[in-house]
């Protein structure tokens, strides 16, 4: 069986500590995006509105991606996608280097950049292969890559002040080379994953009783049509709305609100934090309890996060970025979790809830850019993060109370029958 790290295979750490270092090196160009706008828009001669085309047509290309790197990573192998995946944003980041055009940049970041999506599902499917005992801590330290990126890299941008972005675009290409490729090719095991996989068939998981699956697992043909399915998916297109909107919008809206840059500054910085701090709560909590009852206090305390920004308080700085940072990384794994207890977390339906995902950061971000340039506010744009996030935290409420009552009717038939 090879050595075992607390329940899990040495291999199982190795890789998350390899897919770890490749999202904390992919945190740059997120950063870059978010931090620099002003500065590209001036050094490219091009509008907020062109860099925003730009960011949209990424995530849509990531979200169409999404769908068929799902489907290769099942026919081929989830390795062999990650490390193209890995190519093409190395690719676009290199196209963006190329020259100071607008069409330049918006070939690399945009395009090719965004066809790195093949590799959107890879991770979840790594994780739910590997981990057996700890997957969502495992899923919620991965999620963590990024947030501590962006925790290390942006100090040093803001007290190196010669550094810009294409500083940052550069050393994304260059630990893209030297870096992310060659810990894809010896950290990612291939082979063992395809050992692994057989036993998986073989002896199942046992999951607690707690976790008990809903329901049969379904055929592939019936899947899209469960409830669950329908929850879920809206549920991480909720999130996706979210993300786009404090992602693209976040500052703009504390500026609107004459906050001051030091508060801004600080609750950007309580943000981060609590993304990484977030993500190891959520992670224990989901692998403990019950993760549909954990996904509807997760999106309950989204609400309470985006009513305070509404109201625009003195504290509303801070009391957002608590109540979304803790949940700012979670939600996507733990869906993904609430679905692999139907599918066994093929990759075409992980694919297909990240498409719901990157839809949502799509509409996010164009709900942001609309709601200001016709009511000079973005009011409305959090007013429907609002809306839908208690659609969500209803719709997981529902499913774990009719889990409940069918755990609770199986359990009076089996006493009748012992009975008899």
């Amino acid at each position: 069986m090879g050595a075992t790290w607390f329940k899990e295979s040495k291999h199982a750490w190795i890789g998350l500590g390899s897919l770890w270092i490749v999202g904390f090196i992919g945190a740059l160009t997120r950063f870059s995006m978010a931090f620099f706008q002003v500065q590209i828009s001036e050094d490219l001669l091009i509008s907020r509105g062109f860099i925003s085309m730009a960011w949209s047509t990424n995530l849509f290309i990531t979200a169409i991606c999404a769908l068929v790197g799902g489907w290769l990573a099942d026919r081929y192998g989830t390795k062999k996608v990650l490390f193209l995946s890995a190519v093409m944003s190395i690719m676009g980041t290199g196209v963006v280097l190329l020259g100071n055009e607008p069409i330049v940049f918006f070939v690399g970041y945009g395009v090719i950049s965004g066809l790195a999506g093949i590799g959107a599902t890879t991770s979840y499917l790594l994780m739910l292969e590997w981990f057996r005992h700890h997957r969502a801590k495992a899923m919620s330290l991965l999620a963590s890559a990024s947030s501590v990126g962006l925790a290390i890299i942006t100090p040093i941008f803001v007290s190196i002040g010669w550094l810009t972005w294409k500083d940052a675009f550069m050393a994304s290409f260059a630990l893209g080379i030297f870096v992310t490729l060659p810990v894809i090719w010896l950290g990612i095991k291939s082979q063992r994953q395809k050992e692994m996989e057989k036993p998986q068939s073989d002896h199942p998981i046992e999951v607690e009783e707690s976790d008990a699956p809903l329901t049969a697992t379904p055929s592939s043909k019936k899947f899209i049509h469960l409830p669950v399915f329908i929850v879920v998916a809206f549920a991480l297109f909720t999130c996706g709305v979210n993300m786009g909107s404090v992602e693209m919008n976040l500052v703009a809206i504390h500026q609107l609100a004459e906050v001051s840059p030091s508060m801004i500054a600080l609750s950007m910085s309580i943000l981060g934090i609590m993304e990484i701090t977030g993500a190891l709560i959520c992670g224990y909590l989901l692998d403990r309890y019950n993760k549909l009852m954990m996904m509807s206090i997760l999106y309950g305390i989204r609400i309470l996060g985006f009513a305070f920004l509404f109201m625009h308080l003195g504290s509303s700085p801070i009391v957002f970025a608590i109540a979304f940072g803790v949940t700012y990384l979670s939600a996507v794994p733990g869906g993904i979790l609430v679905i692999n207890e139907f599918a066994n977390g093929k990759g075409k339906h992980a694919g297909t809830l990240l498409f719901f995902h990157q839809a949502g950061g799509i509409m996010g971000a164009l709900i942001g850019g609309f709601s200001f340039d016709y009511f000079r506010n973005y009011q409305n744009l959090i007013l429907v993060d609002i809306m839908i996030c208690i659609l969500v935290t209803l719709g997981y409420l529902v499913l774990f109370m009719t889990h409940r009552r069918g755990l609770s009717i199986q359990n009076k038939k089996a006493a009748l029958s012992g009975a008899l």
